[in-house]
């Protein structure tokens, strides 16, 4: 008997003859903690559930392997470990590679995107419609815009050069973008 009170040589001498009652007692005894230990290392209680699950599935693979003398509670949470550290293993490879993926996909619509025509004109006809809206705003307002978006001021500095506080600066800006965001709103789903 071990500190849990199972008998190693029992259970592993069942477990070599094939015996699935002794499997399942087994299963039924250690499921819970080697769960909380999984649970311990992943954070999520299904991997965990699947890697318990994949600890029992080698245990019955490897039973006529097994030792008679092991320490079988000891065996089943080094199981356990291993299954967690190459599971993490696993992520960061599948992680890695979804990257790499992902660049790739990237740089294809990058590439097909600078080079069509059709993009192009859609381009020239968003800053043709842009800027036939800018030229719609208010003068204080449009000029206001003009430095902040076209000539990259600081809202202090268009303040200071239009003889008007910041907070008006906010305000003509904030305006300008509203009206910009309604009137482009029909226009940007025909293209998207």
């Amino acid at each position: 008997m071990n500190d849990n009170g199972i008998n190693n040589s029992f259970f592993i001498n069942q477990l070599k003859q094939g015996d699935h009652k002794a499997y399942e007692t087994l299963f039924q005894l250690y499921f819970d903690k080697l769960h909380h230990y999984a649970w311990s290392y992943l954070e999520d209680a299904e991997e965990a559930r699947e890697i318990i699950q994949n600890v029992f599935f080698k245990l019955w693979k490897k039973r006529t392997d097994l030792k008679v003398d092991m320490n079988l509670n000891a065996y089943l949470f080094k199981m356990t470990r291993n299954e967690c550290l190459d599971y993490f293993k696993h992520l960061k490879v599948k992680t890695r590679y979804r990257d790499e993926i992902q660049k790739e996909r990237l740089k294809l619509n990058v590439a097909s995107l600078q080079d069509d025509p059709s993009q192009m004109f859609i381009e020239s006809e968003l800053n043709k419609k842009v800027n036939s809206l800018i030229n719609r705003l208010p003068d204080a307002c449009r000029e206001v815009f003009i430095k902040s978006r076209f000539e990259g001021l600081k809202y202090h500095e268009i303040a200071a050069e239009m003889n008007i506080s910041p907070k008006t600066v906010e305000n003509q800006i904030s305006k300008a973008l509203r009206f910009l965001r309604q009137e482009l709103q029909d226009y940007l789903t025909l293209f998207l």
